[in-house]
């Protein structure tokens, strides 16, 4: 750590960072409430927003002022920051600023040892509302959990959902076709808030992969002090280029001669880093469930876009991992339903089916298209008990009623924009 006078500086130029921000930034919505005597937890893939929100929490709960601010990715910190930092840091903003905080920001926290302590007890003597950020799920394992005794409150913030995506970009499509173009530019560019606003294409290219860069060797490999990049590498590769597709990780000891043990770990971190996510087969049986391929998407499919080694667009594809990641930020827990036929997505609660999708990115004008996609539908509708089911399409809208099943066609960029 930093001399103190380092230190005062670094507390001072964030403080100001955080109000100038406070001025500028654009909203977002589905913000989370704050509640009282409880931590709340703003998790997810680096650069989707967590400060923001965070910074939006503060200006809604007219708090700016009395707001400590500070980001532990702080070059000050890099040779290690301690939980006597977090006090250190709050008394020098006192004597800067003559006032008590009120609310508590702690930016990437987990380079904190020991914060979760201090957050113990910052909420059990109630001295501060606290909010803490972090780019890794690890930031409340059991462990943490535990330790914070269930006074933290999760959650996930995504990149920008499609009606975020039209408000930051202030666009308000009026036809078909300027929704398709605005679909089809979120489709392959994705929904980061930075890369959203930059206008140039060359630009928004160079940023995108600077984040994915940063995702892996900041969060997965230096987090988890792995020494084979070039397998770490092959993996995401594999991933992005493969998005929706069904994978094992025996075909990942095939590809690239790696052990199976090792494909399943670095998958893990990837995961845990927000990257990219494993859905599981639906079906009753467990045993079965758990040893069926996975289904893999991205958190964004902008990173998707700039790691292939030539220009894919591949909108069936995109469009699913759109809606995978749209269930997912509607905090659905979901699955793909595979028998004869596969189905998308079969969104659960409490285990039970309650929802099943079928993306099919198609006007569907083929005949043969639209009998496949609906009698897959159908297919799993029998096998889970479910009386309806939704098709997602790219300008088709229609209802009808097929062997007793309701079946609703509904363009995707309408079921995204809500």
């Amino acid at each position: 750590m930093d001399s103190r006078g380092n230190l005062k500086k670094a507390v001072l130029d964030w403080t100001n960072w955080f109000r100038n921000f406070s001025k500028e930034y654009i909203p977002r919505k589905n913000v989370p409430s704050f509640k009282l005597n409880l931590c709340l937890a703003l998790i997810g893939v680096r650069r989707s927003g967590k400060t923001s929100t965070a910074v939006q929490i503060a200006v809604e709960s007219e708090k700016v002022d009395s707001t400590f601010y500070f980001n532990f990715e702080d070059p000050v910190f890099f040779a290690g920051a301690t939980v006597e930092s977090i006090d250190l840091l709050i008394t020098l903003f006192e004597e800067l600023t003559s006032k008590k905080p009120s609310l508590v920001i702690l930016d990437e926290v987990q380079n904190v040892l020991g914060w979760e302590k201090w957050v113990r007890k910052a909420i059990d003597i109630g001295s501060y509302q606290v909010i803490v950020t972090g780019s890794s799920s690890q930031l409340l394992s059991s462990e943490i959990a535990t330790a914070i005794s269930g006074r933290v409150i999760s959650h996930t913030i995504w990149p920008l959902s499609f009606s975020e995506y039209l408000s930051f970009t202030n666009y308000h499509p009026k036809s078909e076709a300027q929704w398709n173009v605005s679909l089809e530019s979120y489709l392959r560019w994705g929904g980061f808030p930075k890369a959203v606003l930059t206008q140039e294409e060359a630009d928004r290219t160079m940023l995108l992969k600077q984040y994915l860069s940063d995702i892996v060797l900041r969060d997965v490999m230096a987090r988890h002090s792995i020494k084979n990049q070039h397998a770490l590498n092959q993996v995401v590769s594999y991933y992005l280029a493969g998005l929706s597709c069904l994978h094992s990780y025996s075909a990942l000891r095939k590809a690239f001669g790696i052990s199976i043990e090792l494909a399943s770990s670095l998958t893990q971190y990837l995961s845990q880093a927000f990257l990219v996510f494993e859905m599981m087969r639906y079906h009753a049986n467990l045993k079965v469930q758990s040893r069926d391929s996975k289904k893999i998407y991205a958190v964004d499919s902008g990173l998707r876009t700039i790691s292939l080694v030539s220009e894919r667009k591949d909108w069936g594809r995109l469009a699913e991992n759109a809606v995978y990641i749209e269930l997912r930020r509607r905090n659905q827990e979901v699955f793909y339903f595979k028998d004869m036929q596969e189905v998308d997505f079969v969104v659960t609660e409490l285990g039970k089916p309650v929802e099943a999708i079928q993306v099919a990115f198609s006007d569907l004008k083929d005949k043969k298209t639209k009998e496949r996609e609906v009698n897959a539908l159908i297919e799993a509708l029998k096998n889970l008990g479910l009386k309806k089911g939704l098709i997602l399409t790219s300008t088709y809208s229609h209802r009808e009623l097929i062997y007793g099943f309701q079946i609703e066609y509904i363009p995707l960029h309408e079921w995204l924009n809500v």
